[in-house]
């Protein structure tokens, strides 16, 4: 028996073993996909995705038009949730019945503060004010809630909300709606009985404590596995270097703060970049351009060269960027930073090196021996269920830069991870390691035959152009940070990820592929479900289009998170819809 056939049957026992109702989650889609604008699977409470089937939905989506044919849940960030609406409508009348100012509200003054500055800076003729909205809200004890009324745009403001991560809880949110009408009873809002994923929670309950739920998602991100040595790979790896958010974004934002009080105090910053490698995510880019920002320096693997000459015109003791960031692999186009190399310039040039993993994660891949921070939204595959938020920023303990980082967090760090969430995620997050496995053996199943089809894997007359998978694309520098304990923690083989994205020789071929695909098509990662997007014009505005193609991000790009189905359910789903896609193409120039 082959690794593939091993992985498969240790992925069709486990579904066995851990799911009375597996022949049903492991077909393709997991049920009929919702109507428009719906939740993704239906009758999740709390779900991030809503199911976008054509392609000019997503553009609806990204120009603010959502609102428009959303329906019952949304991903937080991209839309205010409508329980949360609900209740910002609660306070809007209590504080401004004329209703001419928006409110947005926030879990802690701190937060609400920083989005009243970012008003002052972007919005100065704005008249904006912060008050506590507790009692009026009727949080659970131990719990308050900050209004920030103001009559700038809303849209521009709600960038905060945006790349800021910041913002209450939804659960909260439910919770404070729910205490007002005196039901006092807790509710964590799981799937109901009879949904795709009621059966997990079934085999799991939470914790009783709060703090052992986030106790818990801290060890399991810190590396620790049952009978293996840390899976990070350093020596003095500890939970209690593990910072929890609320969201993955507030994570990077709270990394930009950590920069900006510790290495960018230490002499004047003012005009001091950070430097990036490949694409980060798409909303890392409204932190970095914000006029209260000095922006960033952007390079590419073919590009280190010139970073290089960058580095040099700065000192040890005035480095010539603040920090280095970089996604591994980077989405959309899944390709690995030479890590190695960007180790030794850290070293040399003497700033931080910052990584996001949440696409590679640290079971596939080791990236703590070479950089200082890790960051990572909880919210894809740790979480898998797509039904709540969270994020994790971790400190290096042998990172030059630890001591100043370390002390500075421990003087600020505020824990607004709301505790139902925390509860959730700590569920999700117990059948991680499985789901790692499957799904990496899914995305290269899936990546092999997309790659035979495509034009670069020398398919002729083939609407498929190339295929992004860190298999294919500098594949070098993802095997050279492949974790060797993967197999002590259990994972059966070497993987590369559950995210892959293909780029169409047209845009009208992209479209007809996606609109012919059966599955879910939402916009997320990370699922236990496979989810198409249609990354590129859910991500950037239209008048940004043209930045994103110089920086080589294609409008015909489709994106793939791969999930938990049967194996050739997903390959025949895909492969289904590129033979409408190339069909259509052939008609089109038989014409």
């Amino acid at each position: 028996m082959d690794a593939d056939q091993l992985i498969e049957l240790k992925r069709r026992l486990y579904a066995s073993a851990h799911s009375p109702r597996a022949s049903t989650l492991l077909t393709m889609p997991l049920e009929p996909a919702p109507l428009r604008g719906y939740s993704v699977p239906p009758r999740i409470p709390h779900t991030v995705v809503n199911h976008l089937p054509q392609w000019e939905d997503n553009i609806l989506v990204c120009t603010g038009r959502a609102g428009e044919f959303m329906r019952e849940t949304s991903y937080p960030r991209f839309r205010i949730h409508p329980l949360l609406q609900k209740l910002t409508d609660i306070i809007i009348v209590a504080l401004d019945p004329t209703a001419k100012r928006h409110c947005f509200l926030f879990p802690t003054v701190l937060q609400a503060e920083e989005c009243r500055s970012h008003i002052h800076v972007n919005f100065p003729s704005s008249v904006c004010e912060v008050q506590c909205v507790t009692e009026l809200c009727q949080p659970p004890p131990g719990h308050q809630v900050f209004a920030v009324l103001f009559d700038a745009e809303r849209k521009g403001v709600f960038n905060f909300y945006t790349f800021s991560g910041d913002g209450l809880s939804p659960r909260l949110a439910e919770l404070c709606l729910l205490r007002r009408v005196g039901d006092l009873r807790p509710t964590l809002s799981l799937p109901p009985a009879g949904s795709s994923l009621s059966e997990y929670y079934k085999r799991h309950s939470p914790l009783d404590s709060v703090e052992d739920a986030k106790r818990v998602i801290r060890t399991r991100f810190s590396g620790f596995a049952e009978e293996v040595e840390n899976m990070r790979g350093v020596p003095g790896a500890s939970p209690d270097d593990v910072y929890l958010f609320a969201s993955g974004m507030q994570a990077i934002w709270r990394m930009h703060k950590l920069l900006a009080s510790t290495v960018g105090s230490e002499y004047d910053a003012d005009g001091r970049k950070v430097a990036q490698v490949n694409m980060l995510y798409c909303d890392s880019y409204k932190l970095l351009e914000l006029p209260s920002s000095a922006g960033y320096h952007f390079f590419t693997n073919d590009t280190l060269n010139d970073l290089e000459t960058l580095l040099e015109t700065g000192t040890p003791e005035c480095p010539a960027i603040l920090a280095l960031f970089t996604d591994f692999p980077g989405n959309p186009h899944l390709r690995s930073a030479d890590i190695k190399r960007l180790r030794t310039l850290a070293d040399r040039y003497n700033f931080p090196l910052i990584i996001d993993e949440t696409v590679g994660g640290y079971m596939n891949v080791q990236l703590f021996p070479y950089c200082d921070v890790a960051v990572s939204s909880l919210t894809k595959l740790f979480s898998g269920n797509a039904n709540v938020l969270g994020g994790a920023m971790m400190l290096n303990p042998t990172s030059r830069f630890y001591a100043q980082f370390k002390a500075r967090m421990e003087a600020t760090y505020e824990d607004t991870f709301f505790g139902s969430d925390a509860l959730v995620l700590e569920m999700n997050s117990r059948e991680y390691k499985e789901r790692v496995a499957v799904t990496n053996h899914n995305a290269e199943q899936l990546s092999d035959l997309l790659y035979q089809r495509s034009v670069l894997g020398g398919a002729k007359d083939s609407v498929l152009r190339v295929v992004h998978y860190p298999k294919y694309r500098t594949r070098e520098n993802y095997d050279h940070c492949r974790n060797p304990l993967a197999g002590k923690a259990g994972l059966p083989a070497f993987g590369y990820g559950y995210l892959l994205s293909v780029t169409f020789t047209s845009l009208e071929a992209a479209k007809v592929f996606y609109s012919a695909l059966k599955c879910f098509k939402g916009a997320t990662l990370g699922t236990v479900f496979t989810l198409a997007t249609a990354f590129t014009a859910i991500a950037y505005m239209p008048d940004r289009m043209q930045w994103a193609e110089e920086h080589g991000v294609e409008e015909s790009l489709v994106r793939f998170t791969v999930g938990m189905e049967d194996t050739e359910s997903i390959l025949k789903c895909v492969s289904d819809a590129l033979d409408v896609a190339e069909s259509e193409m052939k008609k089109g120039r038989a014409q």
